[in-house]
């Protein structure tokens, strides 16, 4: 449960959703870890969390995900600074739009690594840490593009198409160890991750963070297998 006992790793911490479930669960009383690709983004999220609340209640190291050996340090290094793992938090996530013709082998194999193999990654070294928790969750974070394709998403829709089965057949299996698991699948995002309009009826990262902060707090009775978020009315003026 998100309170002040809750101990949660989240991948992609350094921007966008990520970093704004860290400074949410900080905000509440949480301890956390975050991990990302980028050494310099991850040095620059830490100061913005740390100033949250303190170094001793948040810590990250730099990981690719996509590779299962440095997702499996990570995972390591954040129980050695957690103590206990109660839930893992998947946020890292890339994207490249193009038509089918444009998309190129690597950029399709990226997003596989990342969007959906970092996931199984980061999952499958988290499990042993999460089993000894009163209140372990796993949320993935998928998209609105995992159930509704769109011209020039045949790489990043296959990425959230499949983590939506991945998630939902996960919590089968894990269910029976008392873990339980979410797909958040909000719309567009403003987060930099794809060209998105300045516009300000578009989701803030903040509108995910809460939701992915108020899952985490939903008692072992009531798994929620996944919630769709699409954007409200523009505001007015």
């Amino acid at each position: 449960m998100a309170n002040n006992s809750s101990r949660i790793l989240v991948t992609g911490g350094t921007a966008g959703i990520g970093l704004a479930t860290a400074a949410l669960l900080l905000r509440k009383g949480s301890r956390v870890f975050i991990c990302g690709r980028n050494k310099n983004r991850l040095a620059e999220a830490l100061v913005h969390l740390q100033g949250i609340a303190g170094s001793e209640n948040v810590s990250g190291t730099q990981c690719d995900v996509g590779n299962y050996d440095e997702a499996a340090a990570m995972v390591a290094c954040a129980v050695d600074f957690l103590g206990v793992l109660d839930a893992l938090v998947n946020s890292a996530g890339v994207a490249t739009v193009a038509p089918f013709e444009k998309l190129s082998p690597e950029d399709w194999q990226t997003m596989l690594n990342v969007n959906l193999t970092g996931v199984f990654n980061c999952c499958k070294a988290a499990v042993p840490a999460l089993k000894k928790s009163d209140h372990p969750n796993i949320i993935n974070l998928g998209s609105r593009a995992g159930r509704y394709a769109f011209a020039g998403g045949t790489g990043y829709n296959t990425t959230k198409f499949g983590l939506q089965g991945f998630s939902e057949a996960l919590f089968l299996d894990l269910n029976q160890h008392g873990i339980g698991v979410s797909l958040v699948a909000p719309s567009t995002v403003e987060t930099g991750l794809v060209d998105v309009r300045d516009e300000d009826w578009n989701l803030q990262p903040e509108d995910v963070a809460k939701v992915i902060v108020d899952l985490l707090g939903n008692d072992k009775r009531a798994n929620v297998n996944w919630v769709e978020i699409r954007s409200g009315l523009p505001r007015q003026n």
